[in-house]
């Protein structure tokens, strides 16, 4: 291929490489933000499912009135629960304590912590219990739920370099909760806690780091794929134009020769025999062969029949 042909076919397979890798850059980018988005919707539906469990099991605590367990070092009658049958003994002489919602998800997120990679506690502006105000990201949390959030959530770093995630969602007054809390001045519907719920998210991050790993290994490949496919294509082009060149060359140079012959030729008047370039007379059947693709095969005309056959009738033919 002549260097000006190179020269315009070369800034298109450029174009090419630059448009494929642009494609797969974006297909790339877009995957790695579909596989984040993805894990946390994820854990965003695994904490609103331990939400909506300990919701239910405050339901079931609230329309009991609360229930009774036996007090123990661990459970003890909670000084924050106003009413006059917080604590009662048995016909057998076992002490009972009344545990509300409040205490009730108060123990069971203490167990969480303890044996799960979940935990949980329920926090307030207002709270009757001290312990239960709000820590910094929940203070963000209940500030975004006065902006009109419905429920709050995030990925967050500990001090000791591990990855947390963290959902809140707010608690609404049920007529069960009325038993203790109307006298707080709330009403059915309004606005009583919020119910932070925190996952430890190494397990379902290592997934996503997977995930992307895989990502980079697929689109990586289909990018090497077709960056070796256009390399095949443009070696294959150059090949092409390489072989139609030639074959250009050839036929110019069979045309050059096709002219030289049909141009003006020094012909003996006697012999008939033809000089070429170098000045030597050749038979004209040589002359013409060496530099056509005629073939000649040798015969009689009439004329010379009759001069050298006389006796011989065929120059009439």
């Amino acid at each position: 291929m002549k260097g000006n042909q190179r020269s315009l076919l070369f800034p298109v397979v450029v174009f090419a490489v630059i448009c494929w890798t642009v494609i797969m850059a974006g297909l790339y980018i877009w995957g790695i933000h579909n596989e984040s988005n993805q894990t946390y919707e994820l854990s965003k539906q695994q904490a609103r499912s331990f939400f909506q469990n300990i919701v239910t099991a405050r339901h079931w605590n609230a329309t009991h009135g609360g229930v009774y367990v036996p007090i123990t070092a661990i459970t003890q009658p909670n000084p924050y629960l106003d009413v006059p049958d917080r604590d009662v003994v048995t016909a057998t002489g076992v002490e009972l304590t009344k545990i509300n919602p409040a205490y009730m998800t108060r123990q069971i997120g203490e167990i969480a912590a303890q044996k799960n990679s979940a935990w949980f506690r329920i926090t307030s502006t207002q709270p009757i219990r001290p312990a239960n105000a709000p820590d910094p990201w929940e203070l963000v949390a209940l500030q975004s739920f006065s902006a009109g959030s419905k429920e709050y959530s995030e990925f967050i770093d500990t001090d000791a370099g591990k990855k947390l995630f963290r959902y809140m969602a707010p608690l609404w007054v049920e007529r069960p909760c009325l038993k203790c809390h109307a006298k707080q001045g709330y009403t059915e519907g309004d606005l009583r806690g919020r119910i932070s719920v925190t996952l430890k998210a190494d397990p379902i991050l290592d997934l996503q780091r997977m995930g992307i790993i895989n990502l980079t290994f697929a689109y990586g490949g289909i990018w090497i794929i077709g960056l070796v496919g256009m390399a095949w294509g443009w070696r294959r082009l150059n090949w092409e134009e390489k072989q139609r060149m030639e074959t250009i060359a050839h036929l110019q140079n069979a045309l050059g020769e096709v002219k030289t012959l049909s141009g003006l030729l020094p012909i003996c008047a006697s012999c008939k025999k033809i000089r070429d370039d170098s000045g030597y007379w050749n038979q004209i059947e040589g002359y013409i062969r060496d530099r056509s693709e005629a073939e000649f095969s040798h015969g009689i005309c009439p004329e010379c029949a009759k001069k050298l056959y006389p006796d011989l009738k065929i120059y009439d033919k």
